[in-house]
């Protein structure tokens, strides 16, 4: 049998600023991904603030950057009530994630019309009420939802 060794936190090896470059080094981080991702590493608060202070100096962490390429580089079409809720869940605030949202190259109703035409495409069988509900968790308002489902039900109509 093993013995374990109970040790305080392990201390990170380089400084705080070094660790933080080498993370957005592989992938483009929000402020508070960039936070969360040195404390794991064992950093206090103050070094941790530095380098994140630091990487906003120079440019390599923008919120608003990351959150306009988040909802312009979406291959899935979603709502922008799914949009926003991903951005705060990646640390955007609120209120600048509704506005990335809002500056969006295809806004809520283009992608809302992607979504159906992929959704009977890939499962033609499906029914109205089994089209609203996957809409739905996509995060599309309901409203949209069921005034584009009445216009395609409508064509369907008129073409038989």
């Amino acid at each position: 049998m093993r013995a374990t060794r109970k040790s305080k936190a392990a201390q990170p090896r380089g400084s705080a600023f070094a660790a933080a470059l080498r993370a957005l080094a592989l992938r483009r981080l929000t402020e508070a991904q960039l936070w969360a991702r040195l404390e794991a590493k064992g950093f206090d608060e103050g070094a941790t603030r530095e380098a994140v202070e630091r990487c906003k100096a120079h440019g390599y962490v923008d919120d608003r950057l990351f959150a306009q390429l988040f909802v312009d580089g979406r291959p899935k079409a979603v709502g922008n009530a799914r949009l926003i809720a991903e951005l705060v869940k990646r640390g955007i605030e609120r209120e600048s994630a509704a506005a990335s949202v809002a500056r969006a190259a295809h806004d809520e109703d283009a992608r809302l019309v992607a979504a159906v035409d992929k959704l009977f495409r890939t499962r033609p069988s499906i029914g109205y009420p089994n089209a609203a509900r996957a809409l739905e968790r996509l995060g599309f308002p309901a409203s949209s939802i069921y005034r584009h489902l009445r216009s395609r039900a409508t064509l369907e109509f008129a073409e038989t």
